[in-house]
C-alpha cells in the first residue's frame, strides 16, 4: 500500500537537534529495510481507516511491551489498549521514520522516528519514537515493543498485576540464550557507567551508527554520544537495569526493557531522584560483540506511586 510522506522535513529537524560531526554510517539499504520502513509510514493509514486506537492495536503483537510516559511498562496488547484508549480516542496522529534496520533473517526489524500528534484537530505536538517489529511468515509486520519519547503522559489507568509483569523467556532455547546474552550485556552496560561514568559507558557500547534518542536531542555515533553526556552528566548519576528482552530468530538483533534512575541535585543542593524506563536495540556485529543501535525512554512515577 503506498502512503505519502506525511511530515515535511522541517517539521520533523524542529523536532530533533542532530549532533553528528561528522555523519555517522548508516546500515546499508535494501528492499526488506525499504519495506519495513513503508509499513512504519502506513500506521497512519490504519489509524485513519480504524480509529485511533483500533488502528493502533491492530498492529501490535499479542505480547507487545509498551511504554508510556507516566505509567510502568505494560505487557499484552490488551493493557496497550487500555492505555490508548484513556488518551487517544480523539485528534490524529502520524509517523516517519528517520533510521532503522532489520535482522539477517528478514524476520526482526527496528524503526526510530517523529509522530505528530493533532488532539481534537489542535495545533501538532511533536513526539519520539522506538519500535521494535517481528514478522511471521506469511504474516505483516507487528510491533513487538514501542517506546513514546516527548510524549504526553499517560490519563490514568489501573493495571493486573499480569500486564505489570515481564513474561517468561520463550521456548526456543537458542533465542532465549541469545536474549539473555542482550540482557547480561546491557547489565554490562550499566556497571561500566557507575564504575567509569555515563559518557564513557555510552560512547563504548554505542554502534557506530547508533543513536540516543533523547527529548529533544537525536544523538548519532560514538563521539557526539560522548559529547553529549560529558556535557549533561555533571553532578548526575545515571544507574539503569533491564527487566526484559527480546531475540530475532537469526541471533544479530534484539532489545531490552528496563529501568532507570537518574539521580541529581536541587536548587537547595538536596539529592533529586527521577525515575523512567526505557527501550534500547541491540545489534550483533561483525566482531560478535553487542552495540546498541538505538535507546530512549520516558518517565514512570516513583516507587508505590502507581
Amino acid at each position: 500500500m503506498k502512503t505519502r510522506s506525511l511530515l515535511p522535513t522541517a517539521l520533523l529537524l524542529s523536532g530533533c537537534m542532530l549532533h553528528h560531526r561528522p555523519p555517522a554510517p548508516e546500515p546499508p539499504r535494501g528492499p526488506a529495510r525499504d519495506s519495513l520502513f513503508q509499513f512504519d509510514l502506513t500506521r497512519a493509514d490504519s489509524v485513519a481507516r480504524r480509529g485511533a486506537v483500533d488502528g493502533f492495536v491492530a498492529l501490535l503483537a499479542p505480547d507487545v511491551v509498551f511504554l508510556r510516559a507516566g505509567v510502568p511498562a505494560v505487557y499484552g496488547s490488551g493493557a496497550a489498549r487500555r492505555l490508548l484508549a484513556a488518551s487517544d480516542a480523539a485528534g490524529r496522529i502520524v509517523w516517519e521514520p528517520l533510521g532503522g534496520d532489520v535482522s539477517r533473517d528478514l524476520r526482526s526489524g527496528y524503526t526510530y522516528g517523529v509522530a505528530a500528534r493533532s488532539p481534537g484537530g489542535g495545533s501538532a505536538h511533536l513526539e519520539r519514537y522506538i519500535a521494535y517489529w517481528r514478522r511471521a511468515t506469511g504474516e505483516p509486520w507487528r510491533i513487538a515493543a514501542y517506546a513514546e519519547i516527548g510524549a504526553p503522559p499517560a490519563a490514568e489507568v489501573t493495571f493486573n498485576s499480569t500486564e505489570l509483569t515481564a513474561p517468561p523467556l520463550p521456548r526456543v532455547q537458542i533465542v532465549a540464550r541469545t536474549a539473555l546474552r542482550i540482557r547480561e550485556t546491557d547489565s554490562l552496560f550499566s556497571d561500566l557507567a557507575d564504575r567509569t561514568g555515563t559518557a564513557n559507558a555510552f560512547a563504548s557500547y554505542v554502534a557506530a551508527y547508533g543513536v540516543v534518542f533523547d527529548s529533544p536531542a537525536l544523538v548519532v555515533g560514538p563521539s557526539a554520544v560522548r559529547a553529549y553526556f560529558a556535557a549533561r552528566s555533571t553532578g548526575t548519576s545515571l544507574t539503569w537495569r533491564p527487566v526484559f528482552q527480546g531475540a530475532a530468530n537469526s541471533q544479530d538483533l534484539g532489545f531490552t526493557v528496563g529501568e532507570y534512575i537518574a539521580t541529581g541535585r536541587g536548587a537547595s543542593g538536596a539529592a533529586v531522584q527521577r525515575f523512567g524506563k526505557y527501550l534500547t536495540v541491540w545489534q550483533r556485529q561483525p566482531n560478535g560483540d553487542w552495540k546498541f543501535v538505538v535507546d530512549g525512554g520516558n518517565p514512570t512515577p516513583a516507587k508505590g506511586g502507581q
